[in-house]
């Protein structure tokens, strides 16, 4: 693997403290904000300045809580996992890695949900050296050969439920050995036996075409690492060396393996624990995102482990559901997309909860409308929970969070917070990478800093793409996101470039410039907008809007309102040619809207219609 990474260098974005001490602060602004740095007005001085931690993923979590071993770590349906507990597994799973042959530096696949057994996978991987590289499960079975091709896994550990998929996978690629294990293996006791017997129920209407002796089952797995479970099995700490592997969403294109280091993920964790928030040990977090996405094994995992608070897993989740979660697991702290904090407004759950259990509420992984956060926060307030909606912002290639709205100072309306204190953001002219842009003009956002991937596996000519080195010496990433910064460091994201809709006539089209005059209409729970092929010019496109209603009865009402509301509120470019309703708007597997397919259901009635199938 180093070999297919080693040409990629990474410089740091974090200045001498020394210079840091003298500079900022210093003088009035420049107008620049990666020279002046205006955020860190809400930062101490002393954590600007502190060191980072330099350690493996498992050393940083070990190390915080090894004092606390005796308090819960994991919260598995009732399951209370303490930290003692997960880290005798942990040291269990790593003798066991090393006795199937797995070294330092090796990559081994890991395709399953937020499962104990898959934390302690990954953690025993990060302490022996290894790196995991993390495959959603249900991706099909071709998709699943061509990510442990791409790395060359000969090691696969997976959730028995998709031992269907892997009935080719030694034939497809160098895989010797399977290790399937179970979402009952950590169940209490309650659970586990009605658990199998469902699931037992289930296999004889399925036919399982993979045989006993093409895996191995987790329990043998783990007896095989007896005779090393005493031996000292930790790998020496090397600076951005890679330890994770997880895929960018793939919601515009094709997904990229991003190679993650120990380093990034710690600093994520790190400039999160100490920006604001009030996270205390023990404090409960809950975790519905997966363990494949860097939003997922950051933010919803390592950090609160981080922490030392209790995590509740949820390894199969349904935001329809997610107000029966809260009223259940009253979280103190929890992650997740706009739409599902948007189906908690018209939850009979939550209609009389006292919501002051929350401690904070962070969004992220999708634009949050500025209508939506408006309501959020109205609700919150109505439900007694004192903070409001934190958004955050961030993307796979800089480890899923580099800012973030910490406080009521930094929490502005349709902000997405202030950079971390060791991360720099700015906005850069699209075409020129050189030219930085002043305070309030919209271009490129753009962040170096200690978060910044590797860059992605196997694949140079996309990471020098996103990892562009300039003048100033510093490797930016390049976000492909629109948005401006304001005085007080405060980051707007607009919208992605890749999202803007350019006319025939020239014109840009923005699609938050629609939703948000859309949005505000009291008959329209959600809305987006594509741009679609102007069939009466050789080139350009048009905005569509597609809404979901709440309540379809009043279709037609709604649509003359929607039309008159456009005209009257929005340029005449800017409105919409076609404005379609929807029963729901499609999403990935985390609960992002899905671009792609309706781009390609909109192709696919040009076709139709036209009966082109060249188009």
């Amino acid at each position: 693997m180093n070999s297919k990474i080693s040409n990629l260098k990474i410089y740091s974005s974090v200045d001498n403290p020394e210079v840091l001490k003298s500079t900022i602060f210093s003088g009035e602004l420049t107008g620049y904000p990666s020279i002046d740095r205006p955020w860190l007005k809400y930062y101490p001085m002393d954590l600007v300045i502190k060191d980072l931690p330099k350690c493996s993923i498992y050393r940083y979590i070990y190390d915080n809580n090894k004092n606390y071993s005796y308090r819960t770590a994991l919260n598995y349906f009732g399951n209370k996992i303490t930290y003692d507990e997960m880290f005798k597994n942990i040291d269990k799973t790593a003798a066991s890695l090393v006795s199937i042959g797995v070294k330092k530096g090796d990559i081994v696949t890991i395709s399953a949900p937020t499962l104990p057994e898959t934390i302690y996978l990954f953690y025993a991987l990060a302490k022996i050296g290894a790196v995991s590289n993390m495959i959603d499960p249900r991706k099909s079975p071709e998709e699943i050969a061509e990510y442990v091709n791409l790395v060359g896994s000969k090691k696969f550990f997976a959730v028995d439920v998709v031992a269907d998929k892997l009935v080719n996978l030694k034939k497809q690629t160098n895989v010797e050995d399977i290790v399937l294990f179970s979402p009952s293996n950590s169940l209490p006791n309650y659970l586990k036996y009605p658990f199998k017997l469902k699931n037992a129920l289930s296999s004889l209407t399925k036919k399982r075409e993979i045989k006993f002796e093409d895996y191995i089952d987790f329990s043998q797995f783990i007896e095989r690492g007896k005779e090393y479970i005493n031996d000292d099995l930790e790998a020496e700490y090397e600076q951005e060396k890679p330890v994770v592997i997880v895929y960018t969403g793939g919601t515009t294109g094709r997904s990229k393996g991003v190679v993650l280091t120990n380093d990034n993920i710690n600093a994520a964790s790190f400039q999160c624990e100490n920006c604001g928030f009030d996270f205390q040990r023990q404090h409960k977090w809950l975790n519905v995102m997966p363990p494949f996405i860097a939003y997922g094994v950051g933010n919803g995992l390592h950090l609160p482990l981080a922490c030392g608070m209790e995590v509740t897993l949820i390894p199969k989740f349904n935001p329809n559901e997610f107000d029966k979660i809260l009223h259940k697991a009253r979280p103190n702290h929890m992650t997740g997309v706009p739409t599902h904090y948007d189906s908690l407004l018209s939850s009979k759950i939550l209609k009389n909860e006292n919501l002051n259990y929350v401690f904070s509420a962070i969004v992220g992984g999708d634009k949050l409308d500025v209508n939506s956060e408006v309501r959020i926060n109205e609700y919150f307030n109505a439900h007694d929970c004192n903070y409001k909606i934190s958004k955050g912002y961030g993307l796979t290639e800089a480890c899923a969070a580099v800012c973030v709205t910490s406080n009521s100072e930094c929490n502005k309306v349709g902000s997405v917070g202030i950079p971390f204190s060791h991360t720099i953001m700015a906005i850069f002219d699209p075409s020129d990478i050189n030219k930085e842009l002043k305070y309030g003009e919209v271009g490129e956002v753009c962040i170096t800093g200690p978060n910044t991937m590797l860059g992605y596996y196997n694949n140079e000519a996309e990471t020098k793409h996103m990892l562009r080195q300039h003048a100033d010496g510093k490797v930016w990433v390049h976000s492909g996101d629109v948005g401006y910064i304001d005085q007080d460091g405060c980051v707007y994201v607009i919208d992605r470039i890749k999202n803007v809709i350019i006319r025939h006539d020239g014109f840009k089209v923005y699609p938050i410039q629609i939703t948000e005059v859309v949005m505000k209409h009291p008959n329209v729970f959600a809305s987006t907008v594509i741009g679609v092929r102007d069939n009466n010019y050789s080139q350009g496109e048009f905005p569509k809007l597609y809404v979901v209603l709440k309540d379809d009865r009043q279709k037609e009402k709604t649509l003359q309102e929607l039309n008159q509301l456009c005209g009257d509120n929005l340029a005449e470019y800017l409105i919409p040619s076609e404005i379609e309703v929807i029963k729901e708007l499609p999403k990935t597997a985390i609960g992002k809207i899905d671009f792609m397919k309706l781009k390609e259901k909109e192709e696919a009635k040009v076709k139709r219609l036209t009966k082109n199938p060249e188009i």
